[in-house]
């Protein structure tokens, strides 16, 4: 009777090694689908494209690519993409949704269990989708550092961290006057969307799910950076300290925490009736205008300060000026 030899380690081939690691990395990973949102992105595209192919996750089976009516290169550059890699998902919109709606429908057109969402002029680093699908846990949402990059995509030296508070939310009185979590560097569970949706027209898409995801668990964080969030002239919202973005005046910024405020009480879940009653308080402190009022004000801010201003990278004294 022969019997059979132990297999010799030394005769197999590097490759096939790689390649049996990479079919059991497949195995226990979920896979995640990448929502890009493209209007007028030429200058940059290719560059965020190129950088979400080079992720080094093994099921990044799905990248969904809506065009917001581009007057510029951007469509055909997505067709470029779609025509070379059959996972790349395009499609277009005629006419024009407008940016958080051109993200609301992007996000109900992916398929997988994961989605990371994509601006069209950031460069991801190889290892974000694997960081972030290693931290989500049981959660909704993970989020990440991310790093100032300029025009030629080169680091300023300067961190979100640098700005924010980067920390584990727990309320989503977290998100009522401030907000470190972006559209760039979070993932969520698609499971979210059964919550988050139709999204507000009046508040940014990523801090409406933020909002959201804050109700039904908590949104860890990865200290880390994994994104390099580009600042130029044409960023819809611009990062902390630089400038990028619209401007808004200190009449409109109250008018718009007003908004924001307010639509945050209406939409909380009703189970949290201590953090709707705050959001519901702080809206009504904004339209009467009576000093008995603004002090009521500075005093719903004290009381809540560690979760209304979590993201606040300020000491304790610096806050308590602020709610003055």
């Amino acid at each position: 009777m022969k019997i059979a030899e132990e297999p010799n380690i030394s005769r197999i081939n590097p490759t096939q090694n790689r390649e049996i690691s990479m079919r059991e990395k497949r195995s226990f990973s979920p896979e995640v689908s990448i929502a890009l949102c493209t209007y007028n992105g030429e200058l940059f595209l290719r560059e965020q494209l190129d950088s979400i192919l080079n992720q080094d996750y093994p099921v990044l089976t799905e990248i969904v690519c809506v065009d917001d009516n581009s007057t510029d290169n951007s469509w055909s550059i997505l067709q470029e993409y779609a025509e070379k890699f059959t996972h790349i998902n395009i499609s277009r919109n005629t006419p024009k949704l407008g940016y958080v709606k051109n993200f609301e429908k992007e996000l109900t057109l992916t398929t997988k269990p994961f989605i990371a969402i994509s601006d069209q002029d950031d460069i991801w680093y190889p290892t974000k989708i694997t960081k972030l699908v290693s931290a989500i846990g049981n959660n909704l949402m993970v989020y990440s550092d991310s790093e100032y990059i300029d025009i030629n995509g080169k680091s300023s030296g300067n961190k979100l961290s640098d700005n924010r508070n980067l920390t584990t939310c727990t309320s989503c009185l977290n998100f009522a006057l401030f907000n470190a979590i972006s559209g760039h560097n979070i993932l969520m569970s698609k499971d979210l969307l059964k919550y988050a949706l139709p999204f507000s027209e009046e508040i940014p898409h990523d801090f409406w799910l933020g909002f959201h995801a804050s109700q039904l668990g908590e949104i860890p964080v990865v200290k880390e950076v994994l994104v390099g969030y580009r600042q130029h002239a044409n960023n819809i919202i611009g990062g902390i300290g630089h400038s990028g973005g619209k401007k808004d005046s200190d009449l409109e910024r109250i008018r718009n925490s007003k908004i924001k405020i307010d639509i945050f009480a209406k939409n909380t879940a009703l189970y949290l009736s201590k953090e709707q009653k705050i959001f519901e308080q702080l809206a009504k402190s904004y339209t009467d205008k009576s000093f008995a009022m603004r002090l009521k004000r500075v005093c719903i801010f004290w009381k809540n300060n560690d979760a209304l201003f979590l993201f606040k990278k300020r000491t304790k004294m610096r806050n308590l000026l602020y709610c003055l």
